[in-house]
This record gives structure tokens, C-alpha cells and sequence, in this order.
């Protein structure tokens, strides 16, 4: 199924919480000096307008970006980022953003994944995108066509991390954030994740998931505990015990294999913070917790 657009939920406090995350990760892979790859499986459209009329049918942003945009003492690492989205301007910054003329742009702007990742690289970085809807797809691609550490593929992205690996440069991340629009989802992605790991155990793997009155959220822990990474695997929630509608998440979740020294500690003082400062359904409470040790 390709009925999920990003667009809807671009800047909730879900994405506070990954963003975050990756955020962490790539500082870490910027203290060396050799190259470093990201493979984002389920890309989306690369950057939101939060003024959009899409943006503004949810308004799932003003529970997360606007609150913690507007909030004091913050993390010193959840600073940065909030610096970084609100210097965020495609359209101030021109067609170098995939900016099409003629388009109504409100603002104010949310990077997604991509263009976090992308503004993170030097140049003998690289970046490998997925995107199998075909309107996110064509979006992201006029979005990042003028990069050329950037490579986009239409391709599903289950199949294609799997297939990919090991990339060229082998020191790196894979995001993978899907949709979940059907439960098969969650067996896949952790499928995926498995047999990508497999063929690149060192590199650092970041998978995405909604927590639901209904989800499936368990199986996926259970299946990463089986993953014997010398790194560990790290699981984060960000969540309430009190569910929403139906359908609708109570919380947000990590699961982390060979995360980087200090991850924990680090997104650990953000997600205590993040659970005081966003509004989900009820009161919320931020938990980590080693499903596989690190060695």
C-alpha cells in the first residue's frame, strides 16, 4: 500500500524523537575523517511546509515542533537541531532545495530525514534514498537532483537495503522509517533489517516505529533482541499508558543496532525532555532499555 504521505505528520512529536536520534548519529560519524554512507529506505518527499493546507489538517506539529520550538532549556545536542529547522528555508535558499516556481509556500518549514542527512555530509559523504510512492518520489527528486553525493532510487525499501548491501564506503547508517500502513510492515522491516545487518554488521541500523493501542510493536522488539550485534541493540519509547483514537499513536520508538558511544546517555536526557515538553494522549515518560548488551 502507498496511501501514506509524511506530509500529514511532518514535525509531531515522533519526529522529535527520531530526528533527534539521527541527529546524534551523525555528529558521531562526522568526528572522522573517512567518508561515511546513509541509506534512507522510506525517504519520503525530502522537506515539509508546515503552513500547508496538508500540514494543517492534523496539526500534529504544534504538539511537537511548535512546543519544543517554544520551550526553555532544552538539551544542549536538541538545541542545535532546533537551530538548524529554524534556519530551514528552501525557498529562501532557492532551487539548490528543489524549490518549484509558481508553487504557494506558507512556511514555517520541517526538514525530513534527507535533507537532515544531507546537510550533514562533506563532500566524499554519500547519500542512498528510497522512495516507492510515485508523487513523494518525483517531489524528492527535483529536490536533490543537483547533488551529486546523493542517489535516488524507486525501489521498495525492504527489498533494496537488503540488496544494496554492503554499500562502497563502509562506515555508515541505515534509517529505516516506514509507513506501517498494513501490519505485514512490521514483519518486514524486521526481516529487513536483519538480513541487511548480516551483510554489514558494523554499520549503525535505526528502525522507525509508531506505538498503537494495536500495534505490533512487540514482535518487532523480540525479533531485534535476536540480533547479535557487538554494538548492542538499543531500544527508546517516548509514550503514554493512556491510548488515543483508534488508530492513533500513544508513543514513538527506536530500536538501535551498534549505536554510537554515548547514544544512550545522550538521547536518553533529550527523550526525559521531550516527554515534559510534547503533548502526546496523556502523561508521557521516556524509557531505554539494552536488548542485546553491548560487547
Amino acid at each position: 500500500m502507498l496511501s501514506y504521505l509524511h506530509g500529514f505528520h511532518a514535525g509531531n512529536f515522533a519526529d522529535m524523537h527520531k530526528h533527534a536520534a539521527l541527529l546524534l548519529i551523525l555528529e558521531h560519524l562526522r568526528k572522522k575523517k573517512k567518508p561515511f554512507c546513509v541509506i534512507d529506505t522510506h525517504a519520503g518527499s525530502g522537506w515539509y511546509d508546515l503552513g500547508s493546507a496538508q500540514a494543517a489538517k492534523t496539526g500534529e506539529w504544534k504538539d511537537g515542533y511548535a512546543r519544543v520550538r517554544d520551550a526553555a532549556k532544552a538539551p544542549e545536542m536538541l538545541q542545535q537541531f532546533l537551530t538548524y529547522v529554524a534556519g530551514f528555508d528552501p525557498v529562501a535558499k532557492g532551487r539548490g532545495y528543489g524549490v518549484r516556481e509558481g508553487d504557494d509556500y506558507h512556511g514555517p518549514f520541517y526538514p525530513g530525514s534527507p535533507f537532515i542527512v544531507r546537510d550533514m555530509l562533506r563532500d566524499d559523504d554519500e547519500l542512498i534514498l528510497m522512495e516507492l510512492h510515485p508523487r513523494e518520489h518525483e517531489t524528492l527528486h527535483h529536490r536533490v537532483k543537483r547533488d551529486s553525493r546523493i542517489h535516488l532510487h524507486k525501489r521498495d525499501g525492504y527489498e533494496g537495503v537488503v540488496g544494496m548491501m554492503p554499500p562502497a564506503i563502509r562506515r555508515g547508517l541505515v534509517l529505516m522509517d516506514p509507513s506501517y500502513d498494513v501490519k505485514q510492515d512490521y514483519q518486514k522491516a524486521a526481516k529487513a533489517v536483519r538480513e541487511a545487518w548480516e551483510k554489514w554488521p558494523t554499520a549503525t541500523f535505526m528502525l522507525w516505529y509508531p506505538i498503537l493501542e494495536d500495534g505490533f510493536d512487540a514482535e518487532l522488539r523480540a525479533s531485534f533482541g535476536a540480533i547479535r550485534a557487538s554494538g548492542g541493540v538499543l531500544c527508546a519509547e517516548l509514550a503514554t499508558d493512556q491510548g488515543g483514537a483508534k488508530g492513533r499513536m500513544r508513543g514513538t520508538g527506536l530500536l538501535v543496532v551498534n549505536p554510537p558511544w554515548q547514544f544512550d546517555r545522550q538521547l536518553g536526557e533529550i527523550g526525559d525532555w521531550l516527554a515534559k515538553t510534547c503533548k502526546l494522549p496523556g502523561p508521557a515518560n521516556h524509557q531505554m532499555r539494552w536488548l542485546v548488551p553491548a560487547a
